[in-house]
């Protein structure tokens, strides 16, 4: 069975951060994954979490303002404070898997420092019973960013075998044409998998990607992860449900949007309370 998370950075943008955590349960999600927990405290998030049933599937470490900081020179001293700090909130938000983030650099240094600062990670995370997760990000979206091509995903994962990656299948696409050809070759180092439509970053459907394909691949190997749902909306995120519905429809998962009619009433309520809310502040 396939199972999908809601990505709180992307979706439910129309409410604010903590009733996105009950719009993705209303919607019929059965887990979340957000980038940055950093702006509320630990409890807090592990409590609206555990009042709607729905696991952490993944964060990252401290990322600063540079799209993390594990590749930057002179910044070591700050990625190992944010690595207890992720550690912290990993513990409280149990959830065991970390995302650490190269950042954006163009230092010639930057492959001698993240290999350092990710075997300290390695090691430290190990003490600390949680794994550290790596991720290709396209030039394209992200320009600048150190580990923007899977040969470098490559490298990382033969020198660090407990080092987890996360495959975005957009990023995947926009790198090498063939995001079904990066899923077979990565596959038994994935333990996590993102999805958004290419062109564009939107719901599956909008454009050429082949995810009736993906999901059968995934399906056929007996993929045990989540597979988040990291595109932009089109519209608003109720509306690009129906997408993924589509998406899924003859594959085996525990999506339950289109079954949900009450869930949608109340997801269709908050979204216009909010809104309405909104338009009344700005107006």
């Amino acid at each position: 069975m396939l199972k999908f998370n809601a990505h709180l950075g992307f979706q439910f943008n129309e409410l604010p951060f903590l009733q996105r955590i009950e719009a993705a349960a209303a919607a019929g999600f059965r887990a979340v994954e957000f980038p940055s927990p950093y702006e509320f405290d630990a409890s807090l998030l592990a409590d609206h979490l555990a009042q709607y049933s729905l696991p952490l599937i993944q964060f990252a470490a401290p990322a600063g303002v540079t799209k993390g900081i594990a590749a930057l020179q002179g910044k070591e001293e700050e990625f190992r404070n944010g690595l207890l700090q992720a550690a912290r909130y990993a513990k409280a938000l149990a959830c065991s898997d970390v995302h650490i983030m190269s950042g954006v650099t163009t230092q010639d240094e930057a492959a001698l420092i993240f290999g350092s600062n990710l075997e300290y990670a390695v090691k430290y995370f190990e003490d600390q019973g949680l794994r550290p997760l790596i991720e290709v990000i396209s030039s394209q979206a992200m320009p600048g960013y150190y580990m923007s091509d899977f040969s470098k995903a490559q490298q990382v994962l033969e020198t660090f075998p407990s080092v987890g990656l996360i495959l975005d299948l957009y990023h995947a696409q926009t790198l090498t044409g063939d995001a079904a050809d990066v899923l077979a070759r990565f596959y038994d180092r994935t333990v996590h998998v993102q999805i958004a439509d290419c062109p564009g970053r939107h719901e599956p459907g909008t454009g050429s990607i082949d995810f009736a394909a993906l999901f059968a691949a995934l399906e056929q190997r007996g993929y045990p992860g989540w597979i988040g749902c990291e595109y932009r909306p089109s519209g608003s995120t109720v509306a690009s449900l129906d997408s993924l519905v589509l998406a899924t429809r003859e594959r085996d998962s525990d999506f339950t949007y289109a079954r949900n009619n009450k869930a949608l009433a109340l997801l269709r309520g908050l979204c216009f309370v909010w809104c309405g809310t909104r338009s009344r502040i700005e107006t």
